[in-house]
């Protein structure tokens, strides 16, 4: 399905050839993210992304970066998390040296100037704040602060509003030296192709500038003795709330188990969460499981937005749910079709070329190798009921819990009272 190579300057070129579609994403993927950032940068990797739209030498304006995209019909985007930062162009094929000249010289020649990042620090705060109006999004943020503390994994991706003002040109050019490496980064080109799509990401692409390239520094693990909560007071109608443990990063093999405990719990309107707390109880609207990897830890999470009358209630429910999969196995059916969830939702999100090369860029540039779909299912195929039970049990300990909490509440004791039965 895919195909791997190496141009001359040290860049990974993986092609995913659709001809039976008329357009192509390009992708490029970094190796960067927020857990490579020190406490006074917090937050530029984010700042970074939105800096490299705002004009490059060959295309000096972000109107008329934008204009162009528009008027091809194409669409453009990027995304920064903990340990990837990636950049893209979906176009019409026949459109596809525009996406790489636009793209490449976005990241290569990016103009950087100081009166564009002095505005840009404006979006960026209203940004910031949009997310903390958000309890939604906000509760992930406040979330990853408490199970990971005052280190990188724990820091607010997007920064403060006082690390955000104090950034200067200088900073952003060293970040980039440190991590914008072509061997810190993948090009992914996936749909319809040219035969000579190499030639192509040669000719864009070959002459990025060589950096330098280190390592985050490692996520410092702590037993934890006891139960952690926050609340963070916000007048919310409803109470947002996120209950998870430390789980397993993204090389142990009991991640597939946590695929499938995670879908079983909390994945479709026939999950047990699903029925218990929306369907049976009318406790929410929103509720689901995830297991989340990071290259050296990972978090076992429920999310909820809660009855604000019937949070207890909610968070007993949830509670009983888990330690329930933790006590009794499940039995062949619902593990069945939790694989079978698992299989139809990768088979439906292999139909968008920018899944597929999200997927194979990320994947390279955090493990230098490529788990192909097969190799993922036969992970999930392999995964018994026992197994299910096995880890429910070792991750569902009450001293191992994490409570966050945003909603009107004034302090974490009416929360402490859950934990302490």
């Amino acid at each position: 399905m895919h195909k791997i190579t190496t141009l001359k300057n040290g860049l990974t070129l993986i092609t995913i050839d659709l001809p039976h579609l008329d357009s192509v994403t390009t992708l490029l993927a970094v190796g960067a993210g927020s857990r490579y950032e020190t406490k006074n940068i917090n937050g530029i990797s984010h700042f970074l992304e939105h800096m490299f739209f705002k004009g490059s030498r060959k295309y000096p304006t972000a109107e008329q970066i934008s204009t162009l995209i528009d008027g091809v019909g194409a669409v453009n985007n990027a995304a920064t998390e903990k340990e990837i930062t990636y950049y893209w162009i979906k176009s019409a094929a026949r459109h596809l040296d525009l996406a790489c000249d636009i793209l490449s010289s976005m990241v290569k020649e990016s103009l950087l100037s100081e009166e564009e990042i002095n505005r840009e620090k404006g979006v960026i705060i209203e940004e910031l704040r949009m997310v903390r109006d958000n309890p939604q999004r906000y509760v992930w943020e406040l979330y990853e602060r408490l199970q990971f503390g005052d280190q990188p994994l724990g820091w607010d991706l997007g920064g403060d509003e006082k690390t955000v003002l104090a950034l200067t040109r200088d900073d952003f050019l060293k970040y980039m030296d440190s991590l914008y490496s072509p061997k810190n980064m993948v090009l992914v080109y996936a749909g319809k192709l040219p035969k000579d799509i190499e030639k192509v990401a040669s000719y864009y692409f070959a002459d990025l500038p060589t950096r330098s390239q280190y390592k985050p520094v490692g996520y410092k693990k702590t037993r934890q003795q006891k139960p952690k909560i926050n609340v963070f007071f916000k007048k919310t109608d409803q109470a947002n709330i996120v209950l998870g443990v430390q789980s397993y990063s993204r090389y142990d093999p009991k991640r597939y188990t946590g695929n499938v405990l995670a879908t079983i719990l909390g994945a479709g309107m026939s999950s047990r969460l699903f029925i218990q707390v929306r369907e049976r109880r009318g406790l929410a609207y929103n509720i689901s499981a995830n297991s989340g990897v990071y290259s050296d830890t990972g978090a076992f999470t429920v999310f909820a937005g809660l009855k604000l009358e019937k949070v207890k209630e909610g968070l007993e429910v949830i509670a009983a749910e888990l330690q329930r999969i933790a006590s009794e196995k499940a039995d062949d059916e619902e593990l069945k079709k939790a694989k079978e969830m698992i299989r139809g939702r990768l088979a439906l999100w292999q139909e968008s070329t920018n899944f597929l090369a999200e997927y194979f860029g990320t994947n390279f540039v955090l493990d230098r190798k490529i788990e192909t779909f097969e190799e993922y299912l036969k992970n999930i195929d392999a995964v018994s009921a026992d197994d299910v039970k096995t880890l429910a049990a070792e991750l569902f300990q009450k001293e191992k819990f994490n409570l966050q909490v945003i909603g009107p509440f004034r302090n974490e004791k009416f929360f402490s009272k859950f934990f302490s039965k």
